[in-house]
């Protein structure tokens, strides 16, 4: 169990995180549906730090018997979305690249 003290650092860290993504968002550096993981992890972590049985109590809800096998599970998780998140991305950069690449084959043909 986290004492007090631990649980408010952790809390203020994820606050920081949270607000550091959300400034990057607002100033284009990021775009929103690029950081929906980045920004719901801080607030799934903010509930387990803050609801000390909430881990347990998701472990047992699942039929998981140790917590940190849970923790593990939880960090997959979050490794595949984030890995399929950049699979789309990848993907629709490749799609566009395509069309440029045609548009200007098409550009040279016609301008010879």
């Amino acid at each position: 169990m986290m004492s007090l003290r631990l649980r408010i650092i952790i809390a203020a860290i994820l606050l920081i995180g949270l607000l550091y993504v959300i400034q990057k968002i607002k100033k284009g550096k990021l775009e929103l549906r690029y950081c929906i993981t980045w920004l719901l992890l801080p607030i799934v972590i903010f509930f387990i730090v803050v609801i000390p049985g909430a881990l347990q109590g998701l472990a047992n809800l699942l039929g998981i018997y140790n917590v940190m096998n849970m923790v593990f599970f939880l960090g997959f998780i979050f490794v595949i979305a984030v890995i399929f998140n950049l699979t789309v991305a990848v993907s629709k950069l490749d799609d566009r690249v395509r069309k440029l690449v045609q548009k200007e084959a098409l550009k040279d043909k016609e301008g010879k």
